[in-house]
């Protein structure tokens, strides 16, 4: 995907400066709003009338890994010399990177014009935001009459918007515990939701090893074509890379990806072999390429070196273990220390022990977020389990002390969501 970083503002730009129209337009959505259910957006799609012209459709759900598989598949779909429009959400820095069209970013006369579209369909009918980016991304690629779309589901799966199209193939990479108040307090529970996204006689690929039953039996109640990492296809580390294997298709000795974090690996196994599924055929050289042009922000990114900083969208009990992973398999010379601050809803005492041990100093900040946790409840869920704390204004200013408190062997990690990237990052590193 199309690099953003760094999203800087001018120095001596006033960052309150006029807003756009876009902005106004977004401004008058109830961003925080989560309304599931998909009768509302059918009217609407039914009023659009865009049925017959939608292209083929590849639905990506699961807890996490969705936008690096969503990635993943568009830079696969490169190498096959087919357009494609990726839908995936949150942005980190501009609306308009949720909506993506062969590499670039949809401009905001675009949106806006897709946005007074969906007004005039929609009537009386009341949009959340997120069903507005979704209605606007469809009409943004049926103008660029692309070949693909890949769809990145925003919650669930069932009543996630996404789901009132029907999908020629969709991809679940991973079940865990994540939005417990909507989805189910248990694996099972959750992996039945994010199963909704299932159609009956399509291939449905789970990236994870240890499939949940509940996955399992809903493929088999409807008919899907499910396929299973370590059963219907293998992957094996090697020292420089991984082997693919997928019924009569092999493929040894394809390069480690650009991205960090062995589990980028499994995420780009079922990217390819969801296209695999769909008849697309590749070579060596075609996945090599995908690989080394595969990119997506917040994941694992080193965004300065000297000390060295790295970013991560890290924010639930499976992807803080894939980050303390890293930082465990990496140690570097120096301290590592930890830019943080975290949704209330994201529940941390539930996987802050995954990361104790990891930090020697923990720099903390109040996002500027309805959903934030407060400063108050968030310094007294970490007291117990880590060494040093100290508490900032903002997200600039913790990672500017971070910074004057490391040298050349040290780490900084920005970590907790993709709102804590957006507010750490908004001016020059």
């Amino acid at each position: 995907m199309k690099s953003l970083w760094p999203m800087t503002t001018p120095k001596g730009q006033n960052k309150t400066s006029a807003k756009s129209a876009l902005a106004i337009k977004l401004d008058e959505l109830n961003q925080y709003k989560i309304d599931l259910g998909l009768d509302r957006l059918q009217l609407v799609i039914e009023q659009l009338a865009i049925a017959s012209e939608l292209p083929q459709i590849i639905t990506v759900g699961g807890t996490n890994g969705k936008g690096s598989t969503v990635a993943a598949i568009c830079s696969l779909l490169k190498t096959q010399n087919k357009t494609y429009g990726a839908f995936t959400s949150p942005h980190l820095f501009k609306f308009n990177e949720r909506i993506e069209v062969n590499d670039t970013l949809a401009t905001d006369d675009e949106i806006l014009k897709a946005f007074n579209t969906i007004d005039e369909a929609k009537g009386t009918i009341n949009l959340s935001y997120f069903e507005y980016a979704f209605l606007a991304a469809l009409l943004v690629f049926i103008e660029h009459r692309v070949e693909v779309m890949v769809l990145e589901v925003g919650l669930g799966g069932r009543l996630d918007a996404t789901n009132v199209l029907d999908a020629d193939a969709c991809v679940i990479t991973t079940v865990d515990l994540d939005h417990t108040q909507w989805l189910g307090d248990t694996i099972e529970a959750i992996a039945m939701e994010k199963a909704g996204i299932m159609r009956a006689e399509k291939p449905i690929i789970f990236g994870a090893s240890n499939t949940p039953t509940a996955i399992i039996e809903q493929a088999e109640s409807i008919g899907a074509r499910l396929y299973q990492q370590g059963i219907d296809y293998q992957l094996a580390m090697t020292d420089v890379g991984f082997d693919y294997v997928q019924s009569d298709r092999r493929f040894t000795g394809l390069n480690k990806p650009q991205l960090l974090g062995d589990y980028q690996i499994q995420n780009f196994a079922s990217a390819l072999t969801v296209l695999i599924t769909l008849g697309y055929e590749f070579n060596t050289k075609q996945l090599n390429h995908a690989l080394s042009s595969w990119h997506i922000n917040g994941r694992l990114q080193i965004m300065n070196n000297k000390p060295l900083v790295v970013a991560d969208v890290a924010h639930n009990r499976q992807s803080a273990q894939q980050l303390a992973k890293y930082l465990h398999d990496h140690p570097v010379a120096g301290q590592t220390r930890a830019v943080f601050s975290v949704l209330a809803d994201k529940n941390l005492a539930s996987w802050l022990g995954e990361l104790v041990g990891e930090f020697s100093h923990w720099l903390i900040f109040p996002l500027n977020n309805q959903r934030a946790m407060p400063i108050d409840e968030l310094k007294i869920t970490l007291a117990d389990d880590v060494g040093v704390l100290s508490q900032f204004e903002d997200g600039e200013t913790a990672l500017q002390a971070a910074k004057s408190l490391s040298d050349v062997n040290d780490r900084i990690v920005v970590f907790g969501s993709f709102h804590v990237l957006e507010e750490v990052f908004s001016s020059d590193l």
